[in-house]
């Protein structure tokens, strides 16, 4: 069977069973309870459990809420062929009320991630400064030397290659090179402003560790799943070459 096949094949099985412990044979409000059904024994009933189970745990770890009354009568209508209650424009327009709910729900989380991570990083930063060792520039990226080397300086429009590592001010590694076992190879100008500054402090053979405000890193957007609004990023970098130099 084609994956896309069995895509739609799971897909509408999972509309049949999500709820199937509802039934609106009687009313809506009449709840099949546990209790009521025997223990699933052909496959079709066992599959029908675990899509049901799998998709609903999916809808709750993303805060998705459905009302598994409406779910069931909804299919009640569908395979007993009743009229919907609903045109399918009209359903098009709730979904779209729903969505904006949901993306205005989830811009409140980041505001307030955002202006929590924020605080975290500014507070770290005043701290940190007064450390031994750290230097603050002008644009206030913070940095220590951990080996000075003694080979050129690249600029903005270099490529360079370094092993480098990455952590959150929680000490999670959210990206390295060192892990990998192989060094990255890339232009200066086209990674965050913390790096193309920080990186051309060094010479060939350095090592720094490089404190980088959000401002100079991926700011209230954040990366990928592991770096939040407003991070503080920590990084370990060893500059190995500049291209050509």
């Amino acid at each position: 069977m084609k994956k896309g096949m069995l895509t739609a094949v799971i897909i509408i099985t999972i509309l049949l069973v999500l709820f199937i412990g509802c039934s609106t044979k009687d009313t809506v409000e009449e709840a099949v309870t546990p209790d009521a059904l025997a223990a699933p024994e052909s496959l079709i009933e066992r599959v029908s459990y675990s899509l049901g189970y799998l998709m609903s745990d999916s809808y709750k770890s993303q805060g998705v809420d459905l009302d598994s009354r409406y779910f069931a009568l909804a299919m009640e209508a569908v395979y007993g062929e009743a009229e919907a209650l609903y045109t399918a424009e009209e359903m098009d327009q709730i979904m779209m009320e729903y969505q904006e709910v949901l993306t205005a729900e989830q811009a409140e989380l980041t505001a307030a991630s955002a202006g929590a991570n924020l605080e975290k990083a500014e507070t770290f930063l005043a701290e940190n400064k007064d450390r031994d060792g750290i230097i603050t520039t002008a644009s206030g990226l913070q940095y220590e030397v951990i080996v000075e080397g003694e080979g050129v300086k690249p600029t903005a429009e270099d490529e360079v290659t370094v092993h480098y590592s990455g952590t959150l001010l929680t000490g999670i590694v959210f990206d390295s090179s060192y892990q990998r076992g192989t060094p990255a190879t890339f232009p200066l100008n086209e990674v965050i402003s913390g790096w193309t500054e920080g990186v051309q402090l060094m010479n060939v053979g350095s090592s720094y560790r490089f404190y980088i405000h959000p401002d100079l890193g991926y700011g209230e957007i954040g990366a990928g799943d592991m770096i939040g609004p407003n991070e503080l990023l920590i990084f370990d970098v060893e500059l190995i070459s500049i291209t050509g130099k």
